[in-house]
């Protein structure tokens, strides 16, 4: 995944590190949204492979990040409509509308 690059970094409080593959123009974006972009990327590969959903705790580890921060990061993304957020037995459940799927295949593709 090209935004996997970077966020490829575990989460910390310091400054997040850029991959040198990472172009300038996705160094300039907000960290925030370039983890956003990352998540609607993974949710389109799951759906292409055949799965609807992804459990957060799969994007928490697949992405590096807090729980606390894929739930504000899914917050977001809800609000602006882009995923739906399901409870499920013992885990929650993330996946594209169809406003994300669309903007998850504009993405460019390695």
């Amino acid at each position: 995944m090209w935004l996997e690059h970077a966020i490829s970094q575990p989460e910390v409080d310091a400054p997040t590190v850029l991959a040198p593959e990472v172009t300038p123009e996705v160094a300039q974006l907000d960290p925030s949204v370039v983890r956003m972009l990352a998540i609607l990327e993974q949710l389109h590969q799951a759906q292409q492979q055949g799965r609807p959903s992804v459990s957060l705790a799969v994007i928490c580890k697949h992405l590096h990040l807090r729980m606390s921060t894929v739930q504000r990061l899914m917050t977001a993304l809800s609000e602006q409509q882009l995923v739906t957020v399901t409870p499920e037995p013992s885990r929650w459940m993330a996946s594209l509308t169809v406003y994300g799927q669309q903007i998850a295949q504009a993405l460019p593709t390695p």
